[in-house]
């Protein structure tokens, strides 16, 4: 029986791709990397975080201490980050059937926690859990697992990106992939998540599905 339905963050509940372009770009401009344009990001959806890192010209090395000066900025913008339409609907409708929702996420704990706030999720995310470990997300989420005392058959994971995916596989968690986030809907069929959500109300017939209910309303 699955109790708790755990959420990426950036691209799956919140959309931010324009916040995150515009921070990018500081930070590019700072340390002299490519910048980017809304017309890259469908090329750099179908790559993996390694293709994108090198035709942006960032060092891998460098990638988790950009992250860090990324969450920094971003809590400039956050107030200005809208959630998918659709999403607080979703989650309203887990926590009313008795769901425990959370949030993995690699961005900061401060700018989710105001987030939920502001777009009135605030009464329905339980949990949030950051870890700017980018490359390392099964180790976060095995984490997550031993804090809450869960085992991978309580628990599905709901992301927008291949590293989710492959997270997912390495720590026994069901997932599904949302096709309105990051990474394209080639590169998420090509990991084969267990299943691809198209629009929110997706999330619940799945969830309801592995829980043996004709629906969740």
């Amino acid at each position: 029986m699955i109790s708790n339905v755990v959420f990426d963050f950036d691209g799956t509940i919140a959309n931010s791709k324009s916040a995150i372009l515009g921070i990018y770009n500081q930070v590019a401009e700072k340390h002299r990397f490519k910048p980017m344009v809304e017309a890259d990001i469908p090329v750099l959806s179908r790559l993996s975080i390694p293709e994108r890192c090198s035709k942006m010209g960032v060092p891998l090395y460098k990638v988790p201490s950009l992250m860090v000066e990324v969450a920094r900025s971003y809590r400039n913008v956050v107030d200005s980050v809208l959630a998918f339409d659709g999403m607080l609907s979703v989650l309203q409708t887990l926590h009313r059937h008795g769901l425990t929702v959370g949030i993995i996420s690699s961005n900061a704990t401060e700018n989710i926690q105001r987030f939920i706030s502001r777009n009135g999720m605030g009464s329905v995310v339980q949990r949030v859990h950051c870890s700017s470990n980018l490359f390392g997300k099964d180790k976060v989420i095995s984490r997550y697992l031993k804090t809450y005392g869960l085992t991978p058959e309580q628990v599905v994971y709901v992301g927008d990106e291949e590293r989710d995916v492959v997270a997912c596989r390495k720590t026994k968690l069901r997932v599904l992939s949302v096709s309105w986030g990051l990474d394209s809907l080639d590169v998420l069929t090509r990991v084969n998540p267990d299943s691809i959500a198209h629009q929110p109300t997706d999330i619940l017939q799945w969830v309801a599905g592995l829980n043996g209910l004709p629906h969740l309303a």
